[in-house]
């Protein structure tokens, strides 16, 4: 058996878990802040209200876990999926080594919590396991998954949430490893379901999945010991070249902490992560040069090759195709001067001043040469050419504003939470839970959160 498997095992069970770095806390505290604000936006989406009618006819009327944090109550798996979903509705959700990691795994956790009464704080714990060994399982392959036709949230997700739930649930080593192998064995998606709703729910059955490996193999079920690292498992499977480390004992059991960095990643923008740093140039164009879109000639997106092939879709005619093009979040940003819930919407797409200036976009791929940020270019630009000849290029963005490197204030997260939130319940909750959230390491039960009335 490999040494990944095994060191990974022994973090789960371990009790390096009970007191992990506050930076690690931080992150994790930040992650469930986000992703509740851009669940509860999520709600009201067309995916987020099939998938919710698709529980309520294969699940129970009632359960150990608040939906959405409602009233209505449902098993734990239902609960994961239709929180991830309407979490990833929107495209809005952080991410983390290119996985929508806080998504899939809040709503998930919370719903276990429930079941269990879990403190906060051991919620925070869950999250990190789940965060660290995601991570470290991910980052194992120097290819890149997306240009394969993969959707790594998807394929990786189940593994992310059975390691938090195997921690939060105090599984013992054989129940965490078979909890492991049986998440190797649920998990999929594809990059040609982008721009449907077959995209979040990729996201929402990986999280389902992950409750589901966690609680067979606490009933007693097992899974292949080489499931994950072996010559026949999955990390061997997914490598299209062959070269992932298989072998190599985790980091964090050495005292390295992928959580303790600057790691994960919020958006301003509800438009898929490749697109943040294009959308964060053309705001600076907008900002600093207010061009009339009437006397945009051409319109120039140099983004790395990578970043390019997750933007595929570059005739954009809905919202849900629009989250996945360059073309269409620089045009936003240059009719609109903001790219948000409002932006996000078919009428704004279907727009004929803002079609006008896709169909003016064109795409330049440079080399993916940013050292520490292997899927992307150094930096990204938008250059502008105008009707008189005047040629205007963006400054450099070399992290997009809500980078883990070039984090959002508090001021900003707030205020992203408050307008999220804000579209599906009143003001006084949106507070009542964003105050709730500051204290989440100390909250005695996530029975303790409050029950939200959706407008």
């Amino acid at each position: 058996m490999g040494q990944l498997t095994e060191s990974i095992i022994d973090f789960i069970t371990g009790t390096g878990l009970d007191s992990p770095p506050a930076e690690a806390i931080t992150l994790a505290q930040r992650g469930f802040i986000d992703t509740l604000g851009v669940m509860i936006a999520g709600r009201n989406s067309e995916v987020t209200r099939a998938i919710q009618t698709y529980a309520n006819r294969v699940g129970h009327s009632a359960g150990a876990a608040r939906v959405l944090l409602a009233n209505d109550t449902s098993s734990v798996q239902n609960a994961a999926l239709v929180g991830t979903t309407a979490a990833h509705a929107l495209d809005y959700d952080d991410y983390a080594y290119s996985n929508h990691v806080s998504a899939l795994m809040v709503p998930a956790i919370i719903a276990d919590g429930e079941r269990l009464n879990a403190s906060g704080y051991d919620m925070l714990a869950a999250y990190i396991a789940g965060f660290e060994v995601w991570g470290t399982v991910f980052k194992r392959e120097p290819q890149h998954l997306h240009s394969k036709g993969w959707h790594p949230t998807g394929v990786f997700g189940p593994i992310g949430v059975a390691a938090a739930l195997c921690r939060l649930r105090r599984l013992s080593n054989d129940e965490a490893r078979n909890a492991l192998g049986l998440a190797c064995a649920s998990g999929g998606g594809v990059m040609d379901n982008f721009g449907s709703h077959a995209k979040p729910w990729q996201g929402g059955r990986a999280a389902e999945a992950g409750v589901v490996a966690t609680t067979l193999a606490s009933c007693g079920m097992t899974a292949g010991e080489h499931a994950l690292d072996g010559d026949g498992g999955l990390m061997a499977a997914l490598s299209p070249l062959g070269n992932v480390d298989r072998t190599t004992p985790a980091a964090m059991q050495g005292g390295y902490w992928l959580s303790a960095g600057p790691a994960l990643n919020l958006k301003m923008h509800p438009t898929v992560g490749a697109s943040q740093r294009s959308i964060d140039a053309a705001l600076q164009l907008y900002q600093d040069h207010r061009p009339s879109p009437a006397l945009i000639a051409r319109i120039v997106i140099r983004v790395s090759e990578k970043h390019a092939a997750v933007m595929r879709l570059h005739r954009p005619t809905s919202a849900s195709e629009a989250r996945f093009s360059a073309e269409f979040g620089v045009a936003a940003a240059l009719v609109a001067g903001r790219v948000g819930l409002t932006e996000l919407d078919d009428a704004f797409v279907q727009r004929p001043d803002v079609q006008a200036l896709i169909g003016r976009c064109v795409i330049e791929t440079g080399p993916d040469d940013d050292p520490s940020y292997p899927v992307g270019a150094k930096f990204d630009t938008v250059t502008l050419e105008l009707t008189d000849g005047t040629v205007v290029t963006s400054d450099p963005v070399y992290r997009f504003r809500g980078h883990g490197d070039n984090p959002m204030s508090e001021a900003e997260l707030k205020e992203k939470f408050t307008t999220c939130a804000g579209t599906a319940i009143a003001k006084e909750q949106t507070l009542e839970l964003w105050d709730c959230l500051q204290t989440l390491p100390a909250l005695s039960s996530a029975r303790d959160l409050p029950t939200l009335r959706y407008l």
